[in-house]
């Protein structure tokens, strides 16, 4: 046995009271075994990993139990000891991978800094060293890489860079923590080939923890299912997936969107009425470098959209990051001019409307981002933010504390928490504030950028069933932005595939799935994680 976790109880200090995060579980990997341990955000996964790993934060505190990881108890092993197991024996990879790595140190630098702390070589074998792991994890032109930055690298090439410095010493041990969480389709499914692959190659046990069992089933060997700081099922992959005998197990596989399970929609009452339109919309960005950021070429993000979206329905839109999605959301809502090309709203050219009525148009469009957290200001409450738009269009304080109640009636908010901060809040219930800030303006269409990508399973079903009731409800025009062709296919009554700027195809409800034309389409199907 490599790993065995016994009656493991941890949790955090808070204000001289201590909050139990992991209430007394147990574990076990074998050696050359990827153990899937799934639940919800909140249950205590990472709490577990951190204990595994001895990397609380201050506040942390592990009461009792035991971590027995090569016939050695951790919890028994003083700080400088466990320096000596940590990065060289078992290894972490972060779910953000972006904060992660340090944002001021080259990509090379920080390979070879993880090399050096266990290793006594010189700096060219650390160089050495770093430029064969970026080959071995597959990043294209490993020298490049070496010398960038984080953010010059996308999301997947920066997940990458996080493998290689974990495998920098050959672990025993991989602990995964939502390692693609934040990653489309396509992305997901490569790294998740590399991990399975460097698992083969190395000999190596991976702890893969995630909320998602479509990925489990794609990686896993046996699963432990966590609730509330405790296991409440395990068993052999298999048995988990296809004869689950707790019931929360059961909500879990139930909330997975699977493909093909959509149904097709009926068309919306006022089919024949476009809401929204674009012709022949093309925007570009600069390439800039050196220190006085000279132009060096242009990166053309949208190229030639024509889309019409009717009132009334749900456009889905879908592909990996950087195809250009978010860019032709944030048009299509004025937030940024095209190069070239039209935007038509209600009848109307949008650069008109946004010159002789800006407040009208505003009023009748909004976006929701991608995460709920970065999107609504720390600084504000609750009760402001979702009153924000109102209070620009000079609604009156009876108006706005009318506004404010039907709004947070909508999304199943309370309007007694008006006064509480975001950080107050779960992520679903500021995914619902997001919501609810768009719906107070009285928005007809709605820019749904991303907009359950980095919730659960469970949190982002009930989002999804939220949305689809106010479109019911208000009669609401969505355009639906995502990388996750499952939760597209519930959504929308026409998907368009978007590629390197451009929509390579348009089809209605199930058809797009059942029948894909373009070969961009059928990769992006092949790339879905299945159950």
């Amino acid at each position: 046995m490599l790993l065995e976790v016994k009656d493991l109880r941890a949790g955090y200090v808070v204000e001289d009271s201590f909050a139990e995060a992991v209430g007394g579980i147990s574990l076990s990997i074998e050696e050359n075994e990827v153990l899937g341990l799934v639940g919800e955000s909140g249950c205590g996964k990472t709490a577990t990993a951190l204990s595994i790993m001895r990397l609380l934060p201050p506040n942390g505190k592990i009461k009792s139990g035991a971590v027995i990881f090569e016939g050695e108890n951790l919890l028994s092993l003083n700080e400088q000891q466990m320096l000596k197991i940590r990065g060289r024996r078992m290894a972490m990879i972060f779910q953000e991978p972006f904060t992660a790595l340090n944002p001021v140190i080259r990509i090379g630098q920080q390979i070879e800094e993880a090399a050096r702390a266990h290793k006594n070589i010189t700096r060219e074998q650390a160089q050495s060293l770093a430029l064969d792991l970026l080959k071995n994890v597959h990043l294209d032109n490993p020298q490049r890489v070496y010398y960038d930055y984080p953010h010059q690298l996308s999301g997947g090439q920066r997940q990458r860079v996080l493998i290689a410095i974990a495998l920098v010493h050959n672990p025993k041990l991989l602990i995964a923590d939502e390692p693609t969480t934040a990653l489309d389709v396509t992305t997901q499914s490569e790294i998740l080939k590399l991990l399975l692959e460097l698992k083969e190659n190395m000999k190596m046990s991976v702890l893969f923890i995630t909320h998602d069992f479509g990925i489990v089933n794609e990686v896993a060997d046996k699963i432990c299912v966590m609730k509330n700081g405790q296991i409440v099922e395990r068993g052999q992959k298999n048995e988990i997936l296809t004869l689950p005998q707790h019931q929360y197990t059961k909500n879990l596989l139930g909330a997975v969107p699977r493909i093909g399970s959509g149904q097709e929609r009926p068309a919306a009452a006022a089919a024949q009425e476009i809401m929204i339109e674009t012709k022949s919309l093309t925007k570009s960005f600069a390439i800039e470098r050196g220190l006085l950021r000279r132009a060096v070429g242009k990166i053309e993000a949208v190229r030639d959209v024509n889309i019409g979206i009717n009132r009334g329905e749900t456009f889905g839109l879908v592909g990996e990051s950087g195809c250009g999605k978010t860019t032709l959301g944030r048009l299509l809502i004025g937030l940024i001019e095209p190069d070239r090309g039209e935007i038509i709203i209600a009848g109307k050219v949008l650069k008109e409307y946004l010159q002789n009525t800006p407040r009208e148009v505003r009023q009748m469009m909004q976006i929701v981002f991608q995460d709920p957290y970065s999107s609504l200001d720390p600084r504000m409450v609750m009760g402001n933010i979702v009153l924000e738009g109102p209070a620009i269009l000079g609604k009156s304080r009876a108006e706005k504390k009318t506004i404010l109640s039907e709004a947070l009636e909508r999304v199943h908010l309370s309007v007694q928490d008006q006064h509480k901060y975001p950080h107050q809040f779960s992520g679903g219930q500021r995914q619902r504030i997001a919501i609810a800030r768009a719906l107070a303006t009285k928005a007809q269409f709605l820019v749904l950028d991303e907009p359950v990508s980095s919730l659960d399973v469970l949190i982002q079903k009930d989002i999804l069933d939220l949305l689809k009731s106010l479109q019911k409800e208000l009669k609401l025009t969505y355009l639906f932005i995502s990388h996750d062709l499952r939760v597209v296919e519930l959504m929308s009554d026409k998907i368009a595939v978007m590629y390197q700027g451009a929509i390579v195809e348009i089809a209605s409800g199930k058809s797009i799935y059942t029948n894909p034309s373009h070969p961009y389409t059928k990769h992006l199907l092949a790339s879905v994680p299945t159950l």
